[in-house]
């Protein structure tokens, strides 16, 4: 094998390493919704919270996630409460007064979980009716025994589409 054969491979690794950058499987760390909803980051991927808005019915549904967006995390609540900061309905401009909304443990007979012991909670408010987007808050919440508190919310995007995610005190873009 001459020498010019044995560099083959280590030019060619040298090449496909500098063009990973641009290939976005590589070059970005992405998680999909399993749900079709808005995911917000906990932590620094410690877990995630699952927005799923359904605007003609007014009902907001979360679901806890692991670090990965794959598989469910229960955690002891009865209540998940968000507070809202901004909405942009359908047909007026935003909402600018905050309100609370508190979704409620559901219980899934097929997968064992309860109220208090479970990843899924849901809200159906007049408010949410037509919304396009939403802005607000978790102010605490604790997954794997690890709390997390003033949890910025973002919906449709989710929070960590944005550089840095949405700092507590800043608007929504």
């Amino acid at each position: 094998m001459s020498v010019r054969d044995r560099r083959r491979p280590v030019i060619l690794a040298l090449a496909l390493v500098s063009l990973a950058p641009s290939w976005p499987a590589l070059a970005e760390h992405v998680h999909e919704p399993p749900h079709g909803g808005a995911l917000q980051v906990l932590g620094d991927e410690a877990a995630h919270v699952e927005l799923v808005l359904e605007r003609g019915a007014g009902r907001l549904t979360a679901y806890l996630l692991d670090g990965e967006a794959e598989r469910a995390v229960r955690i002891a609540a009865p209540v998940l409460e968000l507070r809202v900061d901004r909405i942009d309905g359908a047909d007026a401009s935003p909402a600018v007064r905050p309100f609370v909304l508190s979704l409620a443990a559901v219980a899934n007979v097929l997968t064992g979980e309860t109220v208090g012991d479970t990843s899924q909670f849901e809200v159906t408010d007049a408010r949410l009716a037509g919304v396009k987007r939403l802005a607000g808050e978790i102010p605490a919440i604790t997954v794997r025994g690890m709390r997390f508190e003033r949890v910025r919310l973002l919906v449709p995007e989710g929070n960590e589409t944005l550089p840095g995610g949405l700092e507590a005190g800043k608007e929504m873009p």
